[in-house]
Parts: C-alpha cells; structure tokens; sequence
C-alpha cells in the first residue's frame, strides 16, 4: 500500500512454533484454544510478518527493513525445537520484489530478541559471521541494547549476541532514545511491557497510518488488552500500553500489524456490542 512517499509490504519471512500457554499467560487453554488451536505439542504457528518500506525523499532512495524474523544460521536442533520453517525464506521473499540484501539501506529492529533480530546476522563463506544487510544501518532502542548486553535472567534465553555484536564490530549498529522521527513520516516509539525496550514503528503519509506492533500485540487474537502472554516482563505497563495505543487507534483507518500473526497480518480495530475489541483484516 501507497503512505505519502513510502511504498509499504508485508512479507512474511517464515512461520514458527510456540507454547500455546506461554504465548496467552493467565488466559485459560479452554479459551485461548478456541481462537488460536494448538498442535498435539500444545505449540501454536507463529508467524514473522516484517514490513518492506520503500520510498524517495529529498531525493535519496530507501529500502527499509522492519524486523527480520529468526534469520536460518541456527543449529538443527535448535530449528527443530521451534519447528521453523525453514533456512533462505528471508532472502526469497526479498527477492520476490526485486530486492537484494546488499540493497536494505536502512533495518530497524523493534528489539533484540532472536525471532525478531535473527536474520540480522549470517554466515558467509570463510564461516564467519557478518552483517546479512552491509549497506544498511541497523536501528534499535538504546535501552534494548543494554538489556540485550545486560539481560534479566528471565529473558537471557531470548537475546542472542550473535544477532547484534557482529553489527556493533562492523559499526553498523546505532541506537535511538525514546520517540523518534527516523525520516519524514517514518516514527519510532517506545511501547514498554513485553520488555522494557522494545518500540513499535509508525508509517504516515497521505492522511493514513500504519502501526507495527511488533510484540506489544502480537497477533490479532491478543487484541483483548488483558490477553497478555506469559514472557512479557510487566504485564501491567503491557496492559496499560495496549489500552493508550488502541483507545487512539479505534474506530479509525488506521492500520494495524501484527507480527506473529500467519492468518490475520494486518487489520483495523474498533468495539462490538459489548464493548469488546474487534480486528478487520486488511490487505497490505
């Protein structure tokens, strides 16, 4: 879809597999497994829905990448434990619209996590590891840089240093603090909850907006505020965070993403009868 300059896709860079109970925390299995069936490993398909932004301003040309889901250098069992889908999908999905990684001029990173940031690093021939995007800057929040050099016990499991410190080595890696305009209609936030640095991306242009949730709403069926899951480190900053973000968005054009979603990537929200939070699909 067309935003003011910015040519904004989907793609979706491969699905993945997890805990069903983790994935809606305090909500009971009878409920959750309703809207959102589990395997017989009681894991749910996830998927990793990043956004290809492509535009000229001022004259410079700009392919961005949001996010770029668990990259495929992980060992076999590792892959296996996630049921990933499989190795290359980043760079064919890439390609189906004509682009390169040498041409991503700009990834930004809504967090460091592995399904988030792992396709940020790669193998290359020699076997060691190096930047997957070497023409690119690498954009992510300075407080979640700390905690992935840092991190709390709880969420160590998550932060990978082969997915960053390569990009740190090459001095592609810059940080942001807080709300920040990257380019014209291109806007950073900080959406504490999940964890405390992760930040959503906001795309405006032509009177419309989109909002990549990243993981403070993962997928559509988490659209209920107190639908939290379970790795989220503040669960009331989370729940607070979701309320200001959806009382702005309801009942508006606005579009939302959501990243671990495989059926419903995108959509618009407003309230039914009752009071309660309902996503409309929409293609992008």
């Amino acid at each position: 879809m067309q935003l003011g300059p910015w040519d904004v896709q989907i793609i979706n860079t491969g699905t993945f597999a997890l805990d069903g109970g983790a994935m809606f925390g305090t909500v009971p299995k009878v409920v959750w497994n309703k809207v959102y069936p589990c395997d017989a490993d009681n894991q749910i398909t996830m998927a990793t829905n990043c956004l290809l932004i492509r535009g000229e301003v001022a004259g410079k040309r700009h392919v961005i990448l949001v996010d770029n889901g668990n990259g495929d250098k992980e060992e076999d069992a590792f892959m296996a434990r996630f049921k990933f889908e499989g190795r290359g999908i980043l760079d064919r999905e890439l390609a189906k619209h004509g682009v390169k990684p040498e041409d991503v001029t700009l990834q930004i990173l809504t967090h460091l996590h592995f399904d988030h940031a792992g396709g940020s690093t790669r193998f290359n021939a020699a076997g060691e590891l190096v930047p997957s995007f070497p023409n690119a800057r690498y954009v992510v929040q300075k407080q979640d840089l700390l905690d992935a050099r840092h991190p709390h016990l709880r969420v160590k499991a998550s932060y990978l240093p082969k997915n960053w410190e390569p990009l740190e080595q090459a001095g592609l890696l810059d940080t942001v603090e807080g709300h920040t305009e990257l380019l014209p209609g291109i806007t950073l936030d900080l959406a504490p909850g999940h964890i405390e640095g992760v930040q959503t991306v906001t795309v405006s242009g032509g009177g419309r907006s989109l909002v990549y949730l990243a993981d403070l709403i993962p997928t559509a069926r988490h659209i209920q505020p107190a639908w939290v899951m379970g790795y989220d480190l503040d669960v009331v900053t989370c729940v607070n965070e979701r309320i200001k973000l959806l009382d702005r968005v309801t009942g508006t054009d606005t579009i939302l993403v959501f990243e671990h979603d495989p059926e419903i990537p995108a959509g618009t929200v407003s309230r039914d009868a009752k009071g309660r939070y309902v996503v409309a699909p929409v293609a992008v």
